[in-house]
């Protein structure tokens, strides 16, 4: 018997990579959104949720890499089943943990599903999407990323705080249920014809790409995460900061699709795009560290956030068309790179910020994007000689 969902994502590739990429988040979306719960019921306190963030991504991260060569071996159809199956088992662990330690286990899983889903997800838009709406495809894919903690965040009050923080992994567990039994067929021909081998020692431009992106994950996330505290930090209230985070949250979500739109409309692979975002986060921190008064922080903030953290919405766009012989096993290496960055980021910015010293949280993303654009300028040079030396 045919499965009708199944059917239906096969048909919609764009589609598949944006619901299998959210959902693969939600088990540390749910434990970010539920952290209160958690610390009355089984003790995992707000302070531990710096360690089970740092599992996920590290489990991601060291997943990226090998996930690229299961990607070209299996295909983006079954390698998104085992993703899903990951992500289920991390939130029924989660779902039944009695002590606090659990929750970092169970977030390490969900990692891993990260790591094998996002790999999964670029093939099957580069495969299945056509060339001139592929940025915008790989916008709305990464727009998943933030559209998770929101639907993370209206669960807490529709079914945390109503029925129990379980029932909430409860209800991710059955979604990735679905979507593991619901894997679709993607095609495979385009990556039959590729049959990627080994990619040996990776070229200087990708190389120079990865860098790219562990600084700009560093500042990007490390930035983000630190939204509301900085900001009460200068004296603006609790309320008005949340909006603040709530407002460059949407904006975040807007840019990445608006990025792909625009690489496709210029017909570029991404990195004079990338450079500008950068250049411009590193100008709106910059700004944050030389003034300490909000009104700068409401101009300066948004314009950092947009351009330390709007950048990954066409990342894999640029990974996979310059690197078309294998888009798999070089999009697992930037995203270990990148994954990197999202783990030693918040850590830096963290430390910085315990210490009353936001400036110089700042000044560190300020330098981390400046690196990054500065990396993506090589990696396109690089490649630019290449092609010329073909």
């Amino acid at each position: 018997m045919t499965n009708p969902l199944s059917s239906t994502l096969a048909q919609r590739p764009l589609l598949t990579a944006v619901v299998y990429t959210g959902t693969c988040l939600l088990p540390l979306a749910l434990v970010s959104a539920q952290v209160l719960q958690l610390e009355e019921d089984i003790g995992f306190r707000v302070g531990q949720l710096g360690l089970a963030t740092a599992a996920y991504f590290g489990a991601a991260a060291l997943s990226a890499n090998p996930a690229g060569r299961v990607v070209a071996r299996l295909g983006p159809g079954r390698s998104l089943r085992f993703g899903a199956l990951l992500t289920l088992a991390a939130c029924l662990i989660a779902g039944t943990a009695f002590i606090w330690w659990v929750i970092p286990l169970a977030t390490a899983i969900g990692g891993m599903g990260n790591g094998l889903t996002q790999v999964a997800s670029n093939l099957a838009i580069f495969d299945g999407v056509a060339r001139e709406r592929q940025g915008v495809g790989f916008g709305a894919k990464q727009a998943a990323v933030p559209l998770a903690s929101v639907l993370a965040g209206i669960s807490l009050p529709v079914i945390g705080l109503v029925f129990g923080w379980r029932w909430a992994f409860v209800l991710a567990a059955l979604i990735a249920l679905t979507l593991a039994v619901s894997a679709p067929h993607l095609d495979m021909a385009r990556a039959a014809a590729r049959n990627e081998g080994p990619i040996g020692r990776p070229p200087r431009s990708l190389v120079f790409l990865a860098i790219g992106g562990i600084a700009g994950a560093m500042g990007g996330n490390g930035l983000s995460l630190f939204v509301v505290p900085s900001a009460v930090d200068i004296g603006i209230g609790e309320a008005a900061a949340g909006a603040v985070l709530a407002g460059c949250s949407l904006l975040v979500v807007l840019v990445r699709l608006g990025a792909g739109w625009l690489v496709d409309r210029n017909e570029s692979i991404g990195f004079t795009e990338m450079a500008w975002m950068t250049a411009a986060g590193a100008i709106g921190a910059f700004v944050l560290f030389i003034s300490s008064t909000p009104g700068p922080y409401l101009v300066a903030m948004p314009i950092a956030l947009l351009g330390a953290w709007g950048w990954p919405g066409i990342i894999f766009f640029t990974v996979v068309h310059s690197y078309p012989h294998l888009p798999a096993r070089a999009s697992g290496v930037v995203l270990s790179g990148n994954l990197t960055g999202t783990v030693i980021g918040p850590l830096v910015v963290g430390w910085l910020a315990g210490r009353g010293n936001y400036p110089g949280a700042w000044l560190f993303v300020t330098v981390m994007c400046v690196i990054a654009c500065l990396a993506f300028v090589a990696s396109h040079r690089l490649r630019s000689r290449a092609e010329l030396s073909l």
